[in-house]
């Protein structure tokens, strides 16, 4: 057990609510494929040595380059689109794929330390440390018997691109600890990853970006994708084919809007609006009231970055 203000949880795989949640993820299933498999390469390097002993008599030198990499994913894009939730889950996919367990240690933004020199950038290393050591605990070389994710959400917040010329200089000498932290892990070779969710992938610091194994940016879902969520949250529902098009057509970009609802607006806003009706008035949920729930909850704005921001005012001024 840690027990540490660094990691706001510290939760243990293999579980049957993060499976639940990862398979409930829809319309991401090629990420989600891609995601498992490139954490499983980079957790074991031994499966990439078998392979090319297997088909090639011997390791080559791209399968060996293949364990230099870094043991960092980037999942980059707008809020309510599933980046933390794919974060939080994934790891129980890969746990059950390598019949290993799993530990996830999420860091705190406590981490950003209060302000003072060297405060920072000792905070960060100090958790690359913990998750180290717990890492070499029972580890031995060869198949890993255990995998650790230090999860970093909103990783703009401690790898804000140290390009910006107003830049505190603890946030910069933080980028540093950041960056030394993955590469140490990466010399370490031990069954570790670590993921960084942004908002703003644009925002971090390029060294972190060029040194990301995978990096994905994940979008709103487009209608197909609104059409299996929905059905999937509406089952039980008497809604005909029509009825369901509608719904799915108003959820997208409409009378003017650019962008349609995210994931968590459809599936944490939306329908619990629509129960919330239904049950107040004592009637089935109907398209009717389906249509009611999207006029009270419009969806999430997109996340409009600083450069965006200085366009737009830009256009107002001219």
């Amino acid at each position: 057990m840690v027990s540490t203000d660094l990691f706001s949880e510290v939760l243990n795989y293999p579980d049957p609510d993060a499976q639940q949640r990862f398979a409930a993820l829809v319309g991401v299933d090629e990420v989600k494929q891609r995601l498992i498999g490139e954490a499983v390469i980079l957790l074991d390097h031994q499966r990439v040595n078998i392979w090319s002993e297997r088909h090639h008599k011997g390791v080559i030198r791209a399968a060996g380059e293949l364990a230099t990499r870094p043991p960092l994913i980037i999942l980059a894009g707008d809020v309510g689109t599933g980046k933390t939730e794919l974060a939080e889950t994934f790891i129980d996919a890969v746990a059950r794929n390598m019949r290993v367990e799993g530990q996830l240690y999420v860091l705190s933004l406590a981490a950003r330390g209060g302000g003072a020199v060297g405060q920072m950038s000792t905070l960060i290393g100090s958790a690359f440390k913990i998750v180290a050591d717990e890492s070499r605990t029972g580890h031995k070389v060869g198949k890993p018997t255990r995998i650790s994710v230090l999860l970093i959400d909103e990783g703009d917040a401690l790898a804000q691109s140290r390009e910006i010329t107003q830049m505190h200089h603890e946030d910069r000498v933080g980028v540093n600890a950041l960056i030394k932290g993955i590469d140490s892990l990466r010399r370490y070779n031990l069954p570790i990853l670590i993921v960084l969710c942004t908002n703003r992938l644009s925002a971090l610091d390029p060294a972190v970006k060029r040194r990301a194994a995978y990096s994905v940016t994940l979008q709103r879902p487009n209608e197909t994708q609104r059409r299996q969520l929905l059905s999937d949250l509406l089952e039980g529902v008497a809604l005909n084919e029509d009825e369901l098009n509608r719904i799915v057509a108003l959820t997208g970009p409409v009378d003017g809007r650019d962008f349609g609802y995210t994931y968590s607006d459809l599936r944490q806003r939306l329908i619990p609006e629509a129960v919330i009706i239904a049950v107040t008035y004592n009637i089935p949920i109907s398209y009717q009231v389906l249509a009611e729930a999207v006029k009270r909850v419009p969806p999430t704005r997109p996340f409009v970055q600083e450069g965006e921001i200085a366009q737009c005012k830009m256009k107002h001024s001219i």
